[in-house]
C-alpha cells in the first residue's frame, strides 16, 4: 500500500532481481501471482536466513517505492506474509501467516493506492473500522494485535493481497473514467484470464 501520490508517468513495470529466487520480480499489476491465494509460509522456512532475506527485500522494495506496506506476492513470492509500517500508528511489523478478525461493517470510506497499481488512487475504498490480527514473527513467536483507523486499513489492504485481491476490487467509484483506472482494470482482467486458462489445462 502506498500513502503518497505517484506520478502518472511512473512506469507500469518496476523491475528488480530477487535476492531470494535469483529471478526478475516486479511491482506491476500484470503479474498473475497477484490474483492467486497465497500459501502459508512453510514451517521449515520460519527462522531461516531465506525468510530473513525475503523480508529484507520486501522492506527495500516498499521503502524504495514510498509505500507503507507490501505483501510477498508483490515481489513474486506466493506466501502468506506481509510487512507494514506507519509513523506513530503502526510500528514496523512482519506478519507471518496472519489471520484477521474483522469488527463492524465494512462501512469506512478511505483513500488507498497500491504499489502494484502505480498511479491510481481512490478515496472510495470501504474497510472495516477495526481488526485483530493473529500472526507469527520471523522467529516463529506468536502475536496478537488490534488496529483501528488507518492502521486497520493498511492491514486489510495487505491481507487482501494474500487472498488474490487488490484495492481496486473494492473501489466504489464506477463513475470515474481515467486512463490509469482503465489500464488497471484491463490488466486485472488479463490476469484472471491467464489463471482461468491454467486451471482449465490442469
Amino acid at each position: 500500500m502506498t500513502m503518497m501520490q505517484v506520478d502518472e508517468d511512473f512506469p507500469l513495470t518496476v523491475a528488480r532481481a530477487s535476492i531470494v529466487t535469483g529471478s526478475p520480480t516486479t511491482l506491476r499489476i500484470a503479474d498473475s501471482v497477484l490474483r492467486m491465494v497465497a500459501k502459508p509460509v512453510p514451517e521449515e522456512m520460519i527462522g531461516t536466513e531465506t525468510l530473513k532475506h525475503l523480508v529484507e527485500e520486501m522492506w527495500m522494495c516498499m521503502l524504495d517505492a514510498g509505500g507503507v506496506g507490501i505483501a510477498a506476492p508483490q515481489v513474486g513470492i506466493s506466501w502468506r506474509l506481509f510487512i507494514a509500517t506507519a509513523m506513530k500508528i503502526l510500528p514496523s511489523t512482519v506478519f507471518v501467516n496472519p489471520e484477521v478478525e474483522y469488527f463492524g461493517e465494512a462501512s469506512v470510506l478511505g483513500e488507498e493506492g497500491c504499489l502494484s497499481v502505480p498511479g491510481w488512487r481512490s478515496a472510495k475504498v470501504l474497510r472495516h473500522p477495526k481488526v485483530t490480527v493473529r500472526y507469527r514473527d520471523m522467529a516463529g513467536a506468536a502475536h496478537v494485535a488490534t488496529y483501528e483507523g488507518l492502521a486497520a486499513r493498511i492491514v486489510q489492504h495487505e491481507f487482501d493481497h494474500l487472498n488474490g485481491k487488490l484495492f481496486i476490487d473494492l473501489d466504489d467509484s464506477p463513475e470515474v473514467d481515467h486512463p490509469l483506472r482503465r489500464r488497471a482494470l484491463r490488466a486485472m482482467a488479463e490476469m484472471d484470464q491467464r489463471l482461468k486458462a491454467v486451471a482449465e489445462e490442469a
